[in-house]
């Protein structure tokens, strides 16, 4: 039994050490080699012959002519941490070793030093091309995005010039598209910059005192045009125990904030979108703040969440189209998180809304009052909702429910108001969220508010006033009879 453990354990030993990255050879006290795994074959180039040299073949400059030489390398091996091993063809290289001489046989472990230094400079001349290659693109980058700025701030100034000059009709929506596109445009712009920064690790953050209020104020004003173009409802609940006056770089909490909340305002059609602010944590003058922004969007599945957060990925392809973008913006967002010490995740399911949320660390400032403080300013947002619409919001699309019944007679009546001034891009948005709180309606509604987005669409003013008075008749009766 103990003779068979011990083949067993040789056969092992042998198993292991030909998958071994360094050279192994075992010898007997004679100097003649019984083995050399895979990686000892391949460097000193004997292949099966290496059990047919000595040991003194590989080490002769180590020898000397004097008699017993033989006898005395093999003492002196077991000492030597370095040496030169030759190879078959005449040619050496400096090895790493050690050595095991006990009993009838011995071992030699050694690391080829050459094809590692060799390693480490194919490393330094990788690095040193990467390092090029990112500074070409960081150049290619500026220069491009400087060039692309120029003319789009042109087409935008002319665009203005002629709006102020009093476009009208057709005119004035055809010039209202031309500056939305603008703005996209300078915005994607934006996001490239930003990213080859954040790519070259030259993103720095600044650390100054500002109001945090103001900045979150801020965010919401930059979105707050197209939260009621599309007759969203916007709620905001900041923490009262979050100091007024913080330090960080405010211009990036802003855009993270932002991104998320005009990430939200695009993929929201009917609903809301809320912001939440709390302090987690706070040691001395470091203070920990956790944001949730939420929504009643289009969500996304547990699969698509895994290409959420990478460069220029959206979750498919139908989103670009349907809603544009580069799929930058989220990326960039979760590197600005990451370098304020912060994570951020994510809750969604398709059809029902997603919920961001971020953790970031700042420092408090010295305290002091604001001359304007905006802090009661979010405590009116809410008291002017009706809290009471968001307690069951996932009720909304759910056909005759009273929360489904609200939205959609809060939606007619904006889309009549609409229709009326020839703010046609708003009602269009109006009829299409008509026919989405619809979509579990009786046919009779859903082909009559189907009929209307397509009048509305073609801005064509009797007939839509026709097709809205037929289906708000329809709807009536129908939900008198719920």
């Amino acid at each position: 039994m103990e003779q068979g453990q011990e083949t067993f354990q040789a056969e092992d030993f042998y198993r292991l050490a030909d998958v071994a990255l360094e050279i192994i050879v075992r010898f007997d006290r004679a100097g003649n080699i019984l083995y050399g795994n895979r990686q000892a074959k391949e460097d000193l180039g004997y292949g099966e012959e290496l059990t047919k040299i000595s040991l003194f073949t590989l080490f002769p400059a180590e020898l000397q002519q004097e008699e017993g030489a033989k006898e005395a390398f093999l003492d002196k091996v077991a000492e030597m941490g370095e040496g030169m091993m030759y190879r078959k063809n005449g040619t050496c290289f400096p090895v790493r070793m050690t050595a095991v001489v006990d009993g009838p046989y011995c071992l030699i472990f050694a690391i080829n030093v050459a094809k590692r230094i060799e390693t480490e400079r194919k490393l330094v001349r990788m690095k040193e091309e990467m390092e090029e290659t990112i500074k070409v693109r960081n150049e290619f980058v500026a220069n491009v995005t400087h060039e692309l700025r120029t003319p789009v701030n042109g087409i935008r100034g002319h665009v203005t010039n002629m709006l102020e000059a009093g476009a009208t009709g057709e005119q004035k929506r055809t010039l209202e598209i031309i500056t939305r596109c603008c703005e996209n445009m300078s915005a994607i712009i934006t996001n490239i910059l930003d990213f080859s920064k954040l790519g070259a690790g030259k993103f720095t953050l600044e650390q100054k005192e500002f109001n945090f209020y103001q900045m979150v104020n801020h965010a919401v004003e930059t979105n707050i045009m197209a939260i009621n173009a599309k007759g969203l409802h916007i709620m905001v609940n900041i923490d009262k125990a979050i100091p007024e006056f913080l330090i960080g770089d405010e211009l990036r909490l802003t855009q993270i904030l932002n991104n998320l909340l005009s990430n939200a305002v695009k993929f929201t059609s009917v609903g809301y979108i809320n912001i939440e602010v709390t302090k987690t944590v706070q040691f001395d003058d470091e203070i920990e703040l956790f944001f949730v922004v939420s929504d009643t969007g289009i969500g996304i599945s547990q699969e698509e969440k895994d290409k959420l957060f990478k460069s220029f990925s959206q979750v498919d392809a139908s989103i670009t189209r349907k809603y544009g973008g580069t799929g930058l913006g989220l990326a960039i967002t979760k590197q600005l998180v990451e370098l304020m010490h912060g994570s951020i995740h994510l809750d969604s399911e398709k059809g029902k809304g997603s919920s961001f949320s971020y953790s970031v660390r700042l420092h408090v400032a010295q305290d002091k009052k604001g001359e304007n403080s905006v802090r009661g300013q979010f405590e009116f947002i809410n008291q002017n909702q009706d809290m009471s619409k968001f307690e069951n919001i996932g009720e909304i699309f759910h056909y005759g429910t009273p929360e489904n019944v609200g939205e959609l007679r809060s939606k007619m009546e904006k889309l009549v108001l609409c229709m009326e001034v020839g703010a046609w891009d708003r009602a269009e948005t109006f009829s299409h969220n008509i026919k989405e709180l619809l979509e579990e309606g009786p046919q009779e509604l859903k082909k009559a508010a189907f009929r209307l987005e397509m009048n509305v669409r073609k801005e064509k003013y009797d007939k839509a006033m026709e097709q809205f008075s037929n289906l708000k008749g329809l709807f009536e009766e129908n939900i008198g009879g719920i």
